[in-house]
Parts: C-alpha cells; sequence; structure tokens
C-alpha cells in the first residue's frame, strides 16, 4: 500500500472500512467505491480533498477515472494527504490527544447531545 498511488477501499463490513484509514496512514488515494456511505468525521475530514469516490455502478471505467485524476488533481490530493491534522484525526492514540480519533469521536457524540438536548427541551413546551 505505502507503495501504491491509489488503494481500492470497496465496501466492507462495517459503515466504513479499516482500509480508508490505512490506506491515508500510508499517503494512498483512497478510492471509495461504496454508494451512500458514511465517511468518518466530515466537520474535520472533506473527503473529497483526500479520497476519490467511484459509484458502484462506475466500477468498470475505473481505469479512466484513475487516469483522468493522474492528468489533473492528484498532486493536490497527495499533498492534502499528507495533512498531519488530518492524519491525527484518524488515529487513536493513549492517552488521548487533541484532535485525535478519540477527540473527533467525543466531539461528535458532544455536538449529538447538544442537539438532543435542545431539541427534546423544546419538544415538551
Amino acid at each position: 500500500m505505502a507503495r501504491s498511488i491509489f488503494c481500492l477501499c470497496p465496501l466492507g463490513w462495517a459503515p466504513w472500512s479499516p482500509r480508508l484509514v490505512e490506506s491515508v496512514l500510508l499517503g494512498c488515494v483512497p478510492v471509495i467505491i461504496a454508494d451512500n456511505i458514511r465517511l468518518p468525521f466530515p466537520s474535520i475530514l472533506r473527503w473529497p480533498d483526500i479520497s476519490l469516490q467511484v459509484a458502484e455502478k462506475d466500477v468498470a471505467s475505473l481505469e479512466t477515472v484513475l487516469d483522468h485524476v493522474v492528468a489533473t488533481n492528484l498532486t493536490a490530493i497527495q499533498r492534502n494527504l499528507w495533512d498531519p491534522a488530518k492524519r491525527k484525526a484518524l488515529v487513536f492514540n493513549r492517552p488521548l490527544e487533541v484532535g485525535d480519533a478519540t477527540w473527533q469521536v467525543l466531539r461528535e457524540l458532544e455536538i449529538l447531545l447538544d442537539r438532543s438536548q435542545r431539541s427534546y427541551v423544546g419538544s415538551w413546551r
């Protein structure tokens, strides 16, 4: 993977696959082949800047898609992949570090809880 330019990341056994994290950490552009996938931490990771998404129905034309990316914006995607903040957001550290994956999960939960409490409090009045 570390010597590859692109890493295929088809839908796996979970809502998102560990292959995504592995490819980003190794600097390999993830090629996400999964319709309607929910990618982790969209508030910090702009997935279109660090990956490619290919519809499942378009897999037959994958070579053409990858050739186009190589000719147009591969350098920008690779540069974005090496951003330390993006890479840190996908790694679980012990102890927790601000900005790491554990921190991201807690942040997302805090946002969800805050939203649910606001809607709950207003619903009984």
